[in-house]
């Protein structure tokens, strides 16, 4: 990603339980893995919600007993989500869309048991000896109609609704496709035999060494004045951070694939305001923790490689673009590690505390600030203790840091729009003026810099048109609209009788 995210990987989606602990962890990366960006786009996903006791019945309509449930097209059961922080177990389903949910153990029953065949009494039959407690078939039909129903996963009466996405509001925007999933799969089948152990091992050893060599030629000082200002070595270093980026997401999909899950595409967006790649890897959700550490790992190895090969570059031809390359992408990679966004040091805490979904929690530490906490409602609910510490102090810091960031952009955006307008008539002119004189790597140069320029400004115009999305959705929930009765949609029940 500009910086190299894998947002593609979305978090899982999980559904609100009434009738048995659960916590929703995405609501749309919720319920959408939701969601893991992807992918494991990012991720690719919302508010905790209500626990109720174990011992506690929703109110459940009557249903037809020989009703036959549906799982809808493309839907596969993919097991337990492994390394889970959850204080009970926690399973994945996919949909065709590619999207991954997590799902409790009764639901992941239920839907294990519906083959298009069996009514809902013997659907409960085999869900109540399945999992030792009993199921009525009225019940059943209450989980298919109200929660698998609503995530696209199975239906009884009505066909599958469109599916819930997730849309989160911290997330890629103007997103495009550089590599799609079936070449990425290829690339990363070459390349997965990079994360044998001692391959891992040598790399990431001989990296320390050409880090010290290059710090102790005294070669940095000399190769930063010789780049700066310098058409040909500025262009240079842009064309090595992109290619490594590149590299970066194609370590994702390698790692991915060398754990035994499938990648997706590799494509680029806009986070926030920055540029940046992103590759899809949901299907490392099926994986175990340790499989997807090294798929959230894989793209800083892959920066670790890539440094190799440019500093043995360096030191073949004294080339000074390339010893400051060195120096931008270990930068680079320390920024990749910060847990705050949607980056690799995000999804790493992630998986290290088994939580898919951080910003899930959001929600509620907020309403918690604002004294409107739901009753029995609390921050890390249905987390295992030191998991749900953990996750507390990650929100107490996430939190106020976002908010001071996004106070302060807008506090300096009319400075920065007047800067960013005299800035680009700077780069048009003296674009204009080098290729007028026949200087082709200036006026690149000049064009590629007000490029950039305009990046954060396009980055910035999406997020506030997601952000005025969802107030408007949020909006219209707490202040629904009257429909005059002759204008309300005709509503029929499943023997086609009008309802309404």
């Amino acid at each position: 990603m500009s910086e190299a995210t894998h947002v593609g990987q979305a978090a899982p989606t999980e559904p609100d339980l009434p009738t048995e602990p659960a916590l929703p962890v995405v609501p749309a990366q919720s319920a959408a893995p939701a969601p893991p960006d992807a992918a494991r786009t990012d991720g690719k996903t919302s508010s905790p919600a209500h626990t109720a006791a174990p011992g506690d019945v929703a109110p459940i309509a009557e249903v037809d007993e020989l009703s036959v449930p549906q799982l809808a097209d493309g839907v596969a059961l993919c097991g337990r989500y492994e390394g889970v922080g959850y204080t009970e177990p926690r399973y994945l389903i996919a949909r065709a869309d590619g999207q991954m949910i997590l799902v409790s153990e009764l639901l992941y029953l239920v839907a294990s048991h519906i083959d298009g065949r069996r009514d809902l009494r013997q659907v409960a039959e085999r869900v109540t000896a399945a999992g030792g407690a009993e199921i009525s078939a009225s019940g059943v039909g209450y989980l298919v109609n109200d929660k698998l129903h609503r995530l696209g996963v199975a239906a009884l009466d009505e066909t599958v609704a469109e599916a819930p996405h997730a849309d989160p509001l911290i997330s890629l925007a103007m997103r495009g496709v550089l590599l799609p999933a079936g070449g990425v799969r290829k690339l990363a089948a070459v390349l997965a035999p990079l994360f044998q152990p001692v391959i891992v091992v040598s790399v990431l050893c001989a990296m320390v060494v050409a880090d010290v060599a290059l710090v102790a030629s005294g070669s940095l000082d000399p190769a930063f004045h010789a780049s700066v200002g310098d058409p040909a070595h500025v262009l240079m270093l842009l064309a090595l951070i992109v290619t490594s980026t590149f590299f970066h997401e194609s370590g994702h999909a390698a790692a991915c694939h060398y754990g035994g899950a499938r990648p997706g595409a590799i494509g680029f967006g806009i986070l926030l305001i920055f540029p940046a790649f992103y590759t899809n890897v949901t299907d490392a959700y099926r994986l175990d923790r340790a499989g997807r550490l090294r798929t959230d790992l894989g793209g800083l190895y892959f920066n670790a490689i890539y440094i190799l090969a440019v500093a043995g570059l360096f030191w073949a031809t004294g080339f000074a673009p390339l010893a400051v390359f060195i120096v931008l992408s270990h930068v680079q990679m320390l920024q990749q590690l910060l847990p705050l966004i949607r980056l690799d040091g995000y999804y790493i805490l992630g998986d290290l505390v088994g939580v898919p979904n951080l910003f899930a929690h959001v929600r509620p530490f907020l309403r918690k600030l604002m004294g409107k906490q739901r009753p029995g409602e609390q921050v890390g609910a249905g987390l295992r203790p030191q998991v749900r510490l953990l996750v507390t102090c990650w929100v107490a810091v996430v939190v106020p840091m976002l908010f001071l960031a996004v106070v302060m952009l807008f506090l300096r955006i009319p400075r920065y729009l007047g800067t960013a307008l005299q800035r680009g008539h700077d780069y048009w002119i003296s674009g204009l003026d080098a290729f007028g004189q026949g200087s082709v790597l200036a006026g690149l140069l000049a064009v590629l810099s007000l490029f950039v320029l305009l990046l954060p400004w396009m980055g910035g115009i999406a997020f506030t048109i997601r952000a005025g999305r969802q107030l408007g959705r949020w909006y219209r929930r707490k202040h629904p609209r009257h429909i005059p009765r002759h204008r309300a949609p005709v509503t029929r029940n499943r023997f086609g009788l009008r309802t309404s």
